[in-house]
């Protein structure tokens, strides 16, 4: 009974231990915007650990004006443009700690005012500019977000001008800007060219960092008014690209940069003659192939002149190269020990792969590898699966987080997990959508990969197909959500299929209630 007590015990230590994550710790997000009818409607921010049994109160200036309730939001008929809100939870019966107040924003929503930008004489080059999308992260430790915002130059491809190029900028919620990126003339960027930086609190010090990729002539500039140049500013590979298709750099050099988020400073992960950053560590080419061929697929061949593309890209231009498919790169945060975040970096989806894991030293900001995955075999079941955009979840309920890859997924161990070999598709999603099944499920359209269209929900831990539905053509969008109570489980269509179930299996007809066109989007209030 002894035994039996004592490994009852480790089980559930166990349990304890890989289920505590590090989380972001903001603040109640507490907002109030005039209603619609009257008054104010006002919303509120639900903590992971108040899921399942927290309630609140609702105070409008002091007073409550609503107890236990079960949902993060309410309307306020006697609100005002002047009244004062403030949220509690409530835990077994007992209130805790209320938030900050607020007041309503009058308008229906905050204006936050951007700083127009100057190209590198200073000039304002506001009407080059235009605000593309945004990354969120604490980066000041406040418990609010600020804002990452990609700027695209409309004139970056203008070969007779050297002064304006994408820039990227942070700003808080009240318009303050933290500090700005210059990429510079090598950082181009087409409808689906990848110059994000994402933010995330890999050291753990209550304040998120920023990662991205850039090249040599990126300039960073702090909120002190000083900067600092990555790489060899003369580089310009524009010359090279030919014409006035400047959407992706198929040449020179990549850097990896990890800043500190308040302040845009990069931490040192290089080596000693430049210690702010670090060669990309998923190369366009691996030392490996630099005598071999390699395929990113069309029109990306690149030939074993390995020296020629290094150093005149424009004797190989003429093959077809324009650096589309191998510049689709992903970035992540996944829980690889189900406690703290690494950092993920993937490059390539049409055909080959390439992936890494890295972790953060918390102390020095030091990079190590943890894992790293290549597939550049086109015999193989994991060849050619990538989607544009990837995932993040612990299909199989292991406390650690998987990488879902469009038609494959790759363990927590940088391992392969299931894949269906059907190859590349556009929309993906996966989530416990069949409450009845253990682990998660993934629902997933298909372009053309291995000869494969339509659509495929599945296992997401072992690729057990439940339904396929094949088409005649590119697939392009899927949805699954649980969108209805009428139903148990989960719906989700694709552009060519009915309303699936993802409890019986199959489609269901006579879905009126969710017969909508619009598959891009999943939200719920």
């Amino acid at each position: 009974m002894k035994r039996l007590f004592l490994l009852i015990m480790l089980m559930t230590m166990t349990t304890i231990v890989s289920a505590q994550r590090f989380t972001d710790k903001l603040d109640r997000g507490l907002v109030a915007v005039p209603s619609r009818t009257s008054g104010n409607f006002v919303s509120w921010r639900v903590f992971g650990e108040e899921y399942y049994d927290v309630t609140y109160n609702l105070y409008a200036n002091g007073t409550k004006i609503a107890s236990n309730l079960s949902k993060s939001n309410f309307n306020h008929d006697g609100g005002t443009a002047s009244t004062q809100y403030q949220v509690a939870p409530v835990v077994r019966g007992v209130e805790q700690e209320k938030c900050a107040p607020i007041t309503s924003w009058s308008a229906g929503y905050k204006q936050v005012n951007l700083i127009e930008p100057v190209d590198r004489d200073g000039n304002a080059a506001g009407s080059y500019y235009a605000v593309n999308d945004i990354s969120l992260g604490d980066l000041n430790g406040d418990g609010v977000s600020e804002f990452i915002i990609k700027r695209p130059c409309s004139d970056v491809g203008n070969l007779s001008q050297n002064v304006r190029f994408h820039h990227l900028d942070c700003y808080d919620i009240n318009g303050n800007r933290l500090w700005w990126i210059d990429l510079g003339p090598n950082m181009l960027a087409g409808p689906d060219e990848q110059w994000d930086a994402v933010a995330n609190d890999w050291d753990e010090d209550g304040k998120a960092e920023v990662l991205l990729r850039c090249a040599d002539g990126t300039i960073i500039h702090y909120a002190d008014g000083t900067s600092f140049t990555v790489g060899d500013i003369r580089v310009d590979t524009r010359p090279y690209i030919g014409g006035s298709d400047q959407k992706f750099t198929p040449c020179g050099n990549e850097y990896l940069i990890y800043l500190e988020g308040s302040t845009g400073k990069p931490y040192n992960i290089g080596p000693a003659e430049h210690p702010e950053y670090m060669d990309y560590p998923l190369p366009r080419l691996e030392t490996s192939e630099f005598s071999s061929y390699i395929n990113w697929g069309e029109p990306d061949k690149y030939s074993s002149q390995i020296q020629a593309y290094l150093n005149k890209v424009s004797e190989i231009w003429g093959a077809g190269i324009n650096g589309h498919r191998p510049t689709k790169h992903y970035f992540g945060a996944p829980f690889l020990d189900g406690r703290h975040s690494s950092i993920f970096l993937g490059r390539g989806c049409y055909t080959q792969h390439k992936f890494i894991a890295l972790d953060v030293d918390p102390q020095t900001h030091k990079l190590t590898q943890r894992w790293r995955w290549y597939c550049n075999n086109s015999s193989s079941p994991w060849y050619a699966n990538g989607y544009h955009n990837f995932a993040v979840g612990d299909v199989d309920w292991d406390g650690r987080d998987e990488i879902i890859f469009g038609s494959m997924v790759i363990d927590d161990n940088g391992k392969g997990l299931s894949t269906t070999a059907f190859g590349h598709g556009d929309a993906q999603h996966c989530s416990d959508f069949d409450p009845y099944r253990h682990g998660a499920e993934q629902f997933a359209c298909l372009e053309e990969g291995k000869g494969n269209f339509g659509c495929n929900y599945r296992n997401a831990t072992t690729g057990e197909i439940y339904v396929k539905i094949d088409a005649s053509g590119d697939d392009g969008r899927a949805l699954m959500g649980n969108f209805v109570n009428d139903y148990p489980g989960s719906f989700g269509r694709s552009t060519s299929s009915g309303w699936i179930s993802s409890v019986a299996d199959k489609v269901i007809s006579g879905m009126d209630l969710m017969d909508w066109s619009d598959l891009n989007w999943r939200i719920y209030w």
